[in-house]
Order: C-alpha cells, then sequence, then structure tokens
C-alpha cells in the first residue's frame, strides 16, 4: 500500500466567470500497517544537559525516561549516550542494542556538574551518528537542556543552521525542554529546522510521557522526505498556505496570446518532512481563481507527492494524482471537513500571532484575538467533536495561563503551536463507522520480531470493521521481545488516536519483568484478567459517551 492523496475545495463548484476566493485542502494519508519488507533501523543519539540546575529530580526522571527509551528499541537500533556540562562526556558510543543492561547502567551513572556547553553536547551527538557505520539507518537526536547556552556556541541562528546542515545529511533533531529557564524561541526553531519535534516538560514525572510519544513517533516512520509537487491551473493562484510548512513557486508560461498577454501556471513545491503509519496530513491553501482565463480541459490540479518509504528498505515511491472541480452558478454548499481544517490552521496561526502580542507586552490584543478563535471552535464544535475539542481544549489552557499570568505561558504557547502543526492527536474517520463494542484478542505462544506484523495486520483489519476498543489476553504467552514492545506502543497510538484504549490483561511473571523494565506500566492499561479489563473499557466507554467520530 503507498500513501494516499485527496483534494476538495471549501466551497464544491467553481463559479463560471468569475474571480473568487476558496480554500484548497490536501490531505496525504498512509496505511496503519503496510506490509513490510524491512523496517528501517533506528540509531538514536542522547544529548543529555547535566549542568548543576537538573540536579535531583530533573535528573532522576530523564534517567529514568532515557533507560526506557533504550529498553523501548529493538536489537537491530542503536544508540549513542552523550552528557553535557562545561565538559562533554561521551556515556556511550554508537551501538547496536544486543545487550542492554550495561548501557543503561551508564545512563544510571550520569552526574550533575557545572555549566551548559549545549552546542557541545548536541555536536558530540550529531557527530557520532554522523560516523556510524550502519546502513540505511533513520538517525535523530533528542537534545534535552533545562537553561540557555552558557558555553560553546549560544547565537540561536548559528544552532538553527547546525540544525538544517545535518537534516541535510539524514539526521533529524527533537529538542526537549524541562522546567522554566531554557529559551523556547531557540528551542523550536532547533526542531522545525531539524526536522523534529519540541516537547516541554514541565513537571520531571512527565518525562517518560515525552520519551514515550517520541518513541512512537520514531518507531512507526512510515514516509520520510516527502515532496509534495503541486501543479495549479491558468488563472488559479496562491493567496497563502495556511498550514505551516515550506514552499516555493514557480511561474510557467504555456502560451503567448495575441494581446501580448500570457497565460501562465503556477507550479508550488511543498515540503512535508516525515510522516508516520496510520496517520494524516493536511494541507490548506487559500487561493484566487479566475475563470474567465480559458483553461481548457486541464485539470485543476495535479498532485506529485515523492518519498523514501521507511518501512520498504528505505525505497524511493510517488504518487501522481489530478483533480477537476465542477463549475455553477453559485459557490455551492461550504465543505464542513474543509471548515475544520481552516478552522486548525487559523489556531495554530493565530498562536503565533498571540506569542508575538505576549513578548511585546499586548496582552489586551492576545486575550482578543484568543476569544476570537474560541468562539469560532465552538461555533464549529459539532462538525468534528473530537478533532476541534481536542484544539479547544488547548485554547481554554492557554486561556487560563494568560489569565492568570502563568510563569510557563511562553513555554506552553509555543508547545501547543508546535502541537497544533502536526495535527489533533485525534483521528475523525470518515470512511469507518467507529462502535464501542470491544475485541478480545488472546495471545498464541511467545511474540517476537517474526510474529508482530501477523498481529498488526488482524488488528488493522478489526479497526477497518469499527474497532477501536481492545483486550490483549496473554495468558498464552510467557515471553516478548522489544519488537513485541513495540508493536504495543504502537496499537496503543492507533487506538488512542481513534478515540479507543488498549488494556493488557493475564501477564505472567516474566512478561510483567518485562514491563517493568520498560516502564510499561506507566504509559499502557494493564489488567489482572479478562473480566477486569472489560470493567476498566466499560468505564472508559461511559466516559467517553457523545464523544463520536464523524
Amino acid at each position: 500500500m503507498v500513501m494516499f492523496v485527496d483534494a476538495k475545495l471549501e466551497f464544491p463548484l467553481i463559479q463560471e466567470k468569475e474571480v473568487q476566493e476558496n480554500h484548497l485542502l490536501l490531505r496525504f494519508r498512509t496505511p496503519a500497517n503496510p506490509k513490510i519488507d524491512e523496517r528501517k533501523p533506528l540509531v538514536i543519539g542522547l544529548a543529555v544537559d547535566k549542568s548543576w540546575s537538573m540536579k535531583g529530580e530533573k535528573m532522576e526522571s530523564v534517567i529514568d525516561a532515557s533507560c526506557a527509551l533504550v529498553n523501548w528499541l529493538t536489537r537491530h537500533d542503536a544508540v549513542t549516550i552523550i552528557a553535557y556540562s562545561a565538559d562533554v562526556q561521551l556515556i556511550q558510543p554508537v551501538t547496536h542494542l544486543t545487550e542492554k543492561v550495561s548501557v543503561t547502567d551508564k545512563i544510571t551513572n550520569i552526574q550533575v556538574a557545572t555549566s551548559t556547553n549545549l552546542s557541545g553536547g548536541w555536536l558530540s551527538a550529531l557527530k557520532s551518528l554522523s560516523q556510524s557505520n550502519i546502513p540505511n539507518a533513520y538517525k535523530r537526536v533528542l537534545l534535552l537542556t533545562d537553561g540557555n547556552p552558557t558555553s560553546g556556541i549560544k547565537e540561536k541562528e548559528a544552532l538553527v543552521k547546525i540544525a538544517a546542515d545535518h537534516l541535510a545529511m539524514g539526521i533529524s533533531t527533537t529538542t526537549i525542554g524541562v522546567g522554566n529557564d531554557f529559551n523556547e524561541e531557540m528551542l523550536v526553531e532547533i526542531a522545525k529546522a531539524g526536522g523534529g519535534n519540541f516537547h516541554y516538560i514541565d513537571n520531571p514525572e512527565k518525562a517518560s510521557d515525552i520519551f514515550f510519544e517520541e518513541f512512537g513517533d520514531i518507531g512507526a516512520l512510515y514516509a520520510q522526505a516527502i515532496d509534495v509537487e503541486l501543479q495549479l491551473a491558468p488563472g488559479v493562484r496562491l493567496k497563502q498556505v495556511l498550514s505551516e510548512t515550506s514552499h516555493q513557486i514557480l511561474e510557467e508560461f504555456d502560451e503567448f496570446l495575441g494581446d501580448s498577454k500570457t497565460i501562465s501556471r503556477q507550479k508550488i513545491n511543498l515540503q512535508l518532512g516525515d510522516l508516520r503509519a496510520d496517520d494524516i496530513r493536511n494541507l490548506v491553501l487559500r487561493l484566487e481563481i479566475d475563470d474567465r482565463i480559458n483553461q481548457a480541459d486541464s485539470p485543476f490540479c495535479e498532485v506529485n507527492v515523492s518519498y523514501y518509504n521507511l518501512l520498504q528498505q528505505n525505497a524511493l515511491e510517488s504518487v501522481k494524482e489530478s483533480f477537476r472541480f465542477p463549475k455553477g452558478n453559485n459557490r455551492g454548499k461550504q465543505d464542513p471537513d474543509v471548515l475544520v481544517e481552516i478552522l486548525i490552521a487559523n489556531a495554530t496561526l493565530g498562536i503565533k500571532e498571540i506569542s508575538d502580542f505576549i513578548r511585546r507586552g499586548h496582552t489586551e490584543d492576545a486575550k482578543a484575538l484568543l476569544f476570537g478563535l474560541i468562539q469560532d471552535i465552538k461555533t464549529n464544535l459539532h462538525f468534528a467533536p473530537n478533532a476541534l475539542g481536542s484544539v479547544l481544549g488547548r485554547l481554554q489552557v492557554l486561556e487560563t495561563k494568560i489569565t492568570t499570568k502563568s510563569d510557563d505561558l511562553n513555554k506552553h504557547l509555543f508547545m501547543n503551536s508546535q502541537m497544533m502543526m502536526k495535527g489533533p492527536e485525534k483521528l475523525d474517520l470518515k470512511d469507518v463507522i467507529v462502535h464501542d463494542e470491544i475485541f478480545e484478542y488472546r495471545t498464541i505462544g511467545d511474540i517476537d520480531l517474526y510474529k508482530c506484523p501477523e498481529i498488526k495486520l488482524l488488528i488493522e483489519q478489526k479497526m477497518s470493521e469499527g474497532y477501536r476498543y481492545m483486550i490483549f489476553d496473554f495468558a498464552n504467552t510467557s515471553h516478548i521481545d522489544s519488537s513485541a514492545i513495540g508493536m504495543v506502543i504502537q496499537i496503543v497510538g492507533w487506538l488512542r488516536r481513534r478515540g479507543g484504549e488498549l488494556v493488557v490483561a493475564n501477564i505472567h511473571d516474566s512478561v510483567k519483568k518485562i514491563f517493568e523494565i520498560t516502564r510499561l506500566y506507566n504509559h499502557i492499561r494493564v489488567a489482572e484478567n479478562v473480566s477486569s479489563a472489560k470493567e476498566v473499557l466499560q468505564r472508559i466507554i461511559y466516559a467517553n459517551e457523545g464523544d463520536t467520530n464523524k
């Protein structure tokens, strides 16, 4: 299965012989569980701030989360650990994780020191990954800090250039800020230029949640370096890309007319970065359409997508689609699906403006803009309760933090803008009718790398039948390996994005030990038996009543 591409207009009819404005929604959907030839190995670099301000609870939580991440990775993956303060300490050179205890032991022995040489620690991790001789690997550095750089390279522009240069070499960077003293603007820009994510840990206990989320993203990656070429028909011109993505516009001249005018087409190139399996990326473009220009029989737009498939030995794949839209005397009825994506894109752009207002001390302007965004979402909430409800919740938290003049307001503003750029946590499913029945799956024997694809195919089939609440009965399983851990994490992500949940039951002592080592108890629901698991899910279903996908 390859990536699915769709396109639709906010107002479905193009008004004949009129100049008009409209929004185009481009939607890119990846399969949940494509047929896997060979998953690309992951090479993860951990660059951990060990400056004096990390002492105590912060460092303990980060060490625990780092150990869990190592234990989630499989023996096909590799890791390097760098700890930095005034000096840079190589805790663990790049190594395959065939044996993990020695690696986690080294992590637990990290000791705090003095100042913050952020660039030194990060560059050391980047260098280790660039020199690692692991063919066909996906490489990412997790850069964690609780403060500003006090030695080494300190200028934001220079650090952002490092991120962009290494992304071009195939190494992405995720940034993780801890506490209230780090420079959120700098970390966001590094993550954006580095093709990774930005996370904010406002409470040390959340460190493990952040690492879990990051592993879920990396472990489920499907497409890398997604490049979209959009060819618009003559008379159709781009006015604005509402979605946060880099793009370039080229003009192509079709023909010269007798009155010395020309007919030109716009070709727009958009870079989408990476996309995980079972995910949707939406782009919203504001267009001006001049239907007075003779368009002959050409399509309204042609979309050509190319990307590297990380689950098919990094093969270069492409998908090409063309789209035509009917004409009429009026614009037709507004498409609610497109409206929802416009609202989400506007909220993302609005948070950036709010951040700017707050930074310049214009709090009342920030409040007014936020109030307008909240009212727009509330008015249209019925169109997509899950997607818009998620956005509304984030906006209301920000409203509270602005009103109370919270110390971590700027951190939350930046974090929420990054989260909303990625899209809502839940999918609004258009082609599947989800229900609240519970699917019980009893595993057979031990679960390892070779059995995982078979299980994931079954779960994907059940999801296509509308299941989103599931129980895994491990009564017949006495061993699972790290591939199975990764599989369970991925399935939990699938179900939660559908508003559902997974509960694991009847786990043997040997499996319990693996859950404890990997700290999965913190992230995945576990019940003593199937009956208890059903009770847990029934309570969740009752609590979620009315929260339906439309």
